[in-house]
């Protein structure tokens, strides 16, 4: 690739990362100083997770002056049946491990409401996952991807993507059912097996909007199902459970590498 197109990569990719910071940063001030309620929690959370769309677009506006290329296409349905699916079935062998080694059990109080939970809930997460989406796979992922290619570019980005989310973490707004420090690793984990996945579909359909379902599709699917119709049975259990519990790692680290060996399919 050119030098200068290179050169010129690298600062939108800054410029968008420092934007993205300064944003970020003011989202987090709003959610520990002033939310005090769940109301304000969401509404602080939705604010954050619109913060890398917001610096996408102030960064391309600067430098390419439209807001084109971040995938805006719709693609192949084939995307988003894999992108819908796929959580949904790596969910069906985390937590089926955790129900058959007797780590925690299925939940028999659960009531499962189909209009409510799989159609209104996963809407909402789609809203909310489309503004980190748009950011980081819509516009990060595939300028990273011009100048790092698509090993370093999964990696810079799945950790700049665990550390967005650090303080959430550290300050028990999110994974907060283990101490802080292991959820930090383990989420660091997770979030980078799960960026060779997503980054693939995002560059290898050409779209960002399979992107946001996936996303969509893994808070809804964990959040909103798998955990709380699984009871736990064992204080070591919450360790493999969760979003960023080990047995959603193994499963995710074996999609991401599955994904990682299909690399050469992608072109920049």
């Amino acid at each position: 690739m050119d030098k200068r197109i290179i050169k010129k990569e690298t600062k939108k990719i800054i410029s968008f990362l420092t934007i993205g910071s300064v944003l970020s940063v003011v989202a987090y001030l709003f959610i520990f100083i002033y939310v005090k309620t769940t109301i304000g929690l969401l509404l602080g959370i939705f604010i954050l997770m619109w913060c890398p769309a917001v610096s996408a677009f102030i960064t391309q506006l600067i430098y390419e002056r439209n807001l084109r290329g971040f995938g805006w296409g719709l693609g192949n349905l084939s995307w988003y049946l894999l992108s819908y699916f796929l959580p949904a079935v790596s969910g069906v062998f985390a937590y089926g491990f955790i129900w058959v080694t007797g780590l925690g059990r299925i939940n028999l109080n659960y009531q499962f409401n189909f209009f409510h939970l799989a159609i209104v809930g996963t809407i909402i997460h789609i809203v909310f996952a489309a503004g980190e989406e748009i950011g980081w796979r819509g516009f990060f992922v595939p300028n990273l991807f011009k100048v790092m290619g698509f090993t370093r570019t999964c990696l810079l980005s799945g950790i700049i993507w665990s550390v967005w989310h650090f303080p959430l973490v550290m300050l028990g707004k999110y994974l907060s059912n283990i101490p802080p420090a292991i959820s930090l690793v383990q989420l660091t984990i997770v979030l980078l097996a799960m960026s060779f996945i997503i980054n693939w579909i995002r560059l290898k359909s050409g779209s960002v909007w399979p992107a946001v379902l996936l996303h969509a599709s893994h808070n809804f699917y964990m959040q909103n199902l798998f955990d709380p119709m699984t009871k736990l049975t064992s204080p070591l259990a919450q360790y493999f459970s969760g979003e960023n519990g080990f047995a959603l790692i193994t499963v995710y680290g074996l999609a991401g590498f599955i994904f990682w060996k299909k690399r050469t399919n992608l072109s920049r």
